[in-house]
């Protein structure tokens, strides 16, 4: 209970004094209320082929250090098996998804839901670029493309307004709102050396499902983009989810850009909320993070990653033993 007290207070204190890493829109968002799944509903970003840079990072405090320190302490191992997303990006230019549309109810989805699906993914995957870009053996710094392999669907989703290029897409419908699992890298990889995608090959031997799209030629997908409309989880309680496999979200929160960020960021390896114990939220409140909080994004109106995700991003790539 006085831990709880404590959080309270910790929240309500960052929420006054404001977080230097917001920018001045998101904080005025921020500040005028309304609920965190409906407060992006008008934004999509903006998205430019330009040359990408690093991102430039305030300075690493005390207490980002020691939050560092503890929270890879015991990765080891498993350093790879979370990296994923980063060497997607370094070593293929480009991320390839399945669009899972897990409908219990029938739904209509536009070919605009797709659009600005894609159009959150991919802002939040440059966000991620422009962190590493600058890191040793990190050395793609066009800006990454993300495309659809192809669109898995219930029968209870209908499509309406696609695009040329959606209506071309691979459609898969079964009751799970699969794609074909020897078409997933990730479900396909075998050693570190998978990571390692020499001349940028669009070839994945395994899937024998061909792209038509020439501007986007591959076949074969590296995340899932998964959308469900009921919770899910082992207790049927969770609205999303992050992982090496992709994300998943619930269909209705489609529009918040701080749950995409916080989902991609989970994505790419970086630790949750609960990954550090009670002392040390005691010792000193959490730096400003949309992943690695259980009480931070969903106040958060930011459509970008706080320096300290980029911190822990960049101490989780520099463990990394793919070279």
């Amino acid at each position: 209970m006085f831990y709880f007290f404590l959080t309270l207070v910790g929240v309500v204190l960052l929420a006054a004094s404001g977080n230097p890493d917001l920018t001045e829109d998101a904080a005025a968002k921020l500040s005028s209320g309304g609920e965190y799944l409906t407060m992006y509903s008008d934004y999509v970003p903006e998205l430019s082929s330009a040359p990408l840079t690093r991102r430039s990072l305030r300075d690493v405090t005390d207490t980002d250090q020691v939050y560092l320190d503890h929270a890879f302490k015991a990765v080891g191992e498993n350093v790879t098996e979370e990296q994923w997303l980063p060497h997607y990006i370094d070593t293929q230019g480009y991320i390839s998804l399945c669009l899972r549309l897990d409908f219990k109810e029938e739904r209509v989805v536009t070919g605009q839901d797709i659009s600005d699906a894609l159009a959150f993914f991919t802002a939040s995957a440059r966000d991620l670029q422009q962190g590493l870009i600058g890191e040793t053996h990190f050395s793609w710094t066009q800006p990454v493309k993300v495309g659809l392999f192809g669109i898995a669907h219930t029968s209870n989703v209908t499509f309406e307004g696609l695009t040329a290029e959606q209506n071309a897409t691979l459609k898969f419908q079964n009751t799970e709102a699969r794609c074909p699992a020897s078409c997933s890298r990730f479900l396909n990889k075998k050693t570190v050396k998978d990571l390692k995608i020499e001349g940028r090959s669009h070839d994945f031997p395994s899937c024998k499902e061909k792209r038509s799209n020439p501007d986007f030629p591959v076949n074969q997908y590296d995340l899932n983009l998964w959308y469900s409309d009921y919770s899910f989880g082992e207790s049927n309680t969770s609205v999303a989810a992050g992982g090496a496999w992709g994300v998943r979200m619930l269909w209705q929160n489609r529009d918040s850009a701080s749950l995409y960020y916080h989902m991609v960021g989970r994505a790419a390896g970086l630790p949750n909320g609960e990954n550090w114990p009670l002392w040390l939220e005691w010792w000193a409140i959490k730096p400003w993070s949309i992943v690695a909080s259980t009480y931070h994004y969903p106040l958060s109106s930011s459509s970008e990653f706080y320096d300290f995700d980029i911190m822990m991003l960049r101490r989780l790539w520099q463990m990394s033993p793919v070279k």
